[in-house]
């Protein structure tokens, strides 16, 4: 499915924010409901990949009917966090 997410990310001001836009047919063959728990998954996956050390709040998820997407949108903070042990991604290891 990390094929087909266009991510977005913005600065302001010291926040950083990320957008994952998934076509819906994708998403909803995969989750079928619009829940704040699939996207705080699918975002944590997503950063795993990307190797991404961010820590994720403000999770919100919104359903573009006219664009045909789902949107994933997050804060992502760097500062004051730990660093988390990088994993080796592998097809497979992640099971989406």
């Amino acid at each position: 499915m990390f094929d087909f997410i266009r991510e977005s990310r913005v600065v302001e001001e010291g926040q950083h924010s990320i957008i994952l836009e998934i076509p819906e047919k994708i998403y909803m063959t995969l989750y079928g409901d619009l829940t704040e728990d699939n996207a705080r998954y699918i975002l944590s996956q997503y950063l795993k990949h990307r190797q991404d050390d961010g820590t994720v709040s403000d999770v919100k998820i919104k359903q573009n009917r006219y664009s045909h997407t789902v949107n994933i949108y997050a804060n992502l903070h760097y500062l004051e966090n730990e660093k988390t042990e990088q994993e080796i991604y592998a097809k497979g290891k992640v099971n989406l």
